[in-house]
């Protein structure tokens, strides 16, 4: 990009226009910045002069989906998770593209995982960056100009960045593996469906209070990521069904639910949560044990997979967080535990790591 000022899109025509000088490469290299939970600014390049899409002002992003959200095109970006999901759902894309996080492409290389885009641009690039502008107020109108380059500067590095970590991956013998380890990182599996056994202290609950926490969770499990977004989060399912408010104003007191939404839906809510708490109190619903904080056979476990995974790690090159994140240990460890061999530790290992990292560990774990 070098010395061009970046383009500030933040009127229609302004975005049809960038959509349309935008449109038909086969990779973007992009970041955003957001504040309070809004979407406040999507910075996007073809790898030339930066497009600062102003999401405050403009509430509808089609255009720009249209013409990054391709089947085929590669998304560059570093730590991208959370400004994927933002993109996607600002600009109405469907289909996700291919992915290439730097963030990650570092972590297959070495130990350091995560690593900032900070410093990414000065241990390959030898670039000092300043962070003057990151705190600053994203949804005030109009940006400063230090706002407005620290944004563009966000994506001005990717490039270089990138085919630097290409080229290191491909000398590794790795050249395609990190497609697949961003898809992994930047676009998540969802979560595991809700159950009993996510709520260690439900043994606390009496029958209402219990049938009640059931019928929460069966609920939450049926709701689509979007409704999730505005509904009550789990870490306060406990407290709902311990208390059993019989209305909508009496469940908006509940610390950790969102009044408006309380206000909106409280009462239909809370008469389903009723109806089914009732339904245990005749009897025939047995109360829970409080289950075991931990085990010797949990720690002795989780020790000996953890050290084998560090010394796995060091071996094919890989930082610890990025091979063997903690979900993952925790996989292992628990097929131990329900198997009862050691060698079941290796079976959570699929996809990449299985042909990158289950014969290592294996080795390791061998008698």
């Amino acid at each position: 990009m070098g010395n061009r000022k970046p383009v500030l899109v933040d009127t229609s025509a302004g975005l049809k226009a960038a959509a349309a000088a935008l449109a038909g490469a086969e990779r973007y290299y992009l970041d955003t910045e957001f504040e309070r939970f809004k979407l406040c600014l999507v910075q996007v390049s073809r790898g030339e002069e930066a497009y600062l899409i102003d999401a405050v002002k403009l509430t509808a992003l089609e255009p720009l989906g249209e013409a990054i959200g391709r089947a085929g095109t590669e998304w560059v970006f570093c730590d991208g998770g959370q400004d994927a999901a933002w993109i996607c759902e600002a600009a109405r894309i469907k289909e996700r593209p291919r992915v290439f996080d730097v963030q990650v492409g570092w972590g297959l290389l070495g130990p350091e995982y995560p690593a900032g885009l900070a410093y990414l641009q000065y241990r390959i690039l030898g670039v000092r960056s300043s962070k003057e502008h990151q705190a600053g107020d994203w949804l005030a109108r109009p940006l400063s100009e230090g706002q407005r380059e620290y944004a563009a500067k966000d994506v001005e590095y990717l490039p270089p960045i990138r085919e630097w970590i290409s080229g290191k991956l491909a000398e590794k013998g790795r050249p395609d593996l990190i497609g697949e380890v961003s898809a992994e990182t930047v676009f998540p599996p969802p979560p595991e469906p809700l159950s009993l056994d996510d709520f260690r202290n439900a043994w606390q609950l009496d029958a209402a209070g219990q049938a009640a926490l059931l019928f929460l969770i069966d609920w939450h499990n049926g709701l689509t990521p979007a409704e999730k977004k505005d509904t009550p989060a789990p870490r306060v399912f406990l407290a709902i069904a311990n208390l059993l408010p019989e209305s909508g104003e009496e469940l908006g007191r509940v610390k950790g639910v969102w009044f408006e939404w309380a206000r909106r839906h409280g009462d239909t809510f809370t008469g389903k949560l009723i109806r089914a708490s009732s339904g245990a109190r005749g009897g025939g619903f047995k109360l829970l044990d409080p289950p075991p904080y931990d085990s010797f056979e949990r720690i002795v476990a989780e020790g000996w997979i953890r050290k084998a995974a560090a010394e796995v790690s060091a071996e094919v090159g890989m930082a610890p967080e990025l091979a063997f994140p903690g979900r993952l240990l925790k996989a292992m460890a628990k097929a131990v535990l329900e198997k009862g061999r050691k060698e079941a530790a290796a079976e959570p290992l699929a996809g990449w790591r299985e042909k990158f990292l289950r014969g290592p560990f294996l080795s390791k774990i061998a008698p």
